[in-house]
């Protein structure tokens, strides 16, 4: 009997393990940085967007110097390219153009993978023939949100640039995600408790006052350590699944310790039964959360 709890116990750890390697990390490695622009003002028009930076590369896009790379491409995206490409060569700060190009007419632009960490946006108008640059910025979080302010600049024939782009971080989305994914593990983890018998008062408001610390605290660090390390992109997203997994465990731990000493012993609940419940419970709302995240990705 022994040997069968011990297995289980066994077989729990490894599949939680295993799943925290199939969280939404984005292809490759781990959670990939970005920037995202809300230009303001665009009205509809068409304009095609890039970031210029010192770099010479990152990720998989790299500077060129020669235009061959336009070959194949849409002829709005391909003057938008060329035009990129020409700043790139004219210039005297010694910026380059890393061959991405964004379609900027819905009002934003992004740059979702491994973008540079230090930058100039480029707009290109090719109604107007207009070529706006901003000043210099640099990634300030993982996730780096800017705004652009077209309303007062005038879409002339010509280059026009130092335009300022203002830090515009969703403090209040991200305020509202982290809610909601505390409140969806703190659920998920009762339903389970009742589920396997935990249904008196005491023993839900243990488990509810004990996932409420515990989730609180894990998603805040993970939020904190994701928001502070935009000098460290590159570095943070490789430390992302080692840090959940420290974080994950830590979780499991400690909730462990509280239910066995709480919960365990009493009521008729064994402590082979708590332990299982804390295992599974946690390894539920783990994958539940992972299936989530592609369904629900303002969340996650």
């Amino acid at each position: 009997m022994n040997g069968s709890r011990n297995h289980l116990k066994k077989l729990c750890l490894v599949c939680l393990l295993l799943s925290l390697f199939c969280l939404p990390v984005h292809a490759d490695v781990g959670p990939k940085p970005s920037v995202t622009i809300t230009l303001e003002g665009v009205g509809g028009q068409a304009c095609w967007g890039t970031l210029l930076t010192p770099q010479r590369s990152t990720g998989p896009y790299s500077a060129s110097d020669t235009l061959e790379l336009s070959e194949g491409l849409e002829s709005g995206e391909r003057e938008a390219w060329e035009q990129f490409f020409r700043l790139e060569q004219e210039n005297g700060e010694g910026l380059s153009f890393l061959n991405y190009v964004d379609d900027c007419s819905d009002g934003q632009f992004s740059w979702t993978y491994r973008p540079p960490s230090e930058f100039q946006l480029a707009l290109w108008f090719p109604e107007t023939k207009t070529l706006l640059v901003s000043e210099r910025e640099e990634s300030y979080a993982f996730d780096s949100y800017f705004a652009f302010s077209l309303k007062e600049v005038i879409l002339t024939e010509g280059e026009q640039t130092g335009l300022p782009l203002a830090h515009s971080y969703p403090y209040g989305r991200e305020f509202l995600a982290f809610l909601g994914r505390v409140a969806l593990t703190v659920g998920i983890e009762l339903l389970i408790a009742w589920g396997v018998g935990f249904r008196s008062r005491r023993q839900l408001n243990i488990i509810l006052i004990a996932n409420l610390i515990t989730q609180g605290l894990l998603n805040l660090g993970l939020n904190l350590y994701t928001y502070f390390c935009g000098a460290l992109v590159g570095m943070a997203g490789i430390l992302m699944l080692p840090v959940y997994l420290l974080a994950e465990l830590m979780v499991v731990a400690v909730e462990l310790c509280l239910y066995r000493r709480l919960l365990a012993g009493r009521e008729g609940m064994s402590r082979e039964r708590v332990t299982a419940y804390t295992w599974a419970a946690n390894l539920l709302s783990l994958l539940v959360g992972y299936i989530l995240s592609f369904l629900l990705s303002g969340l996650f």
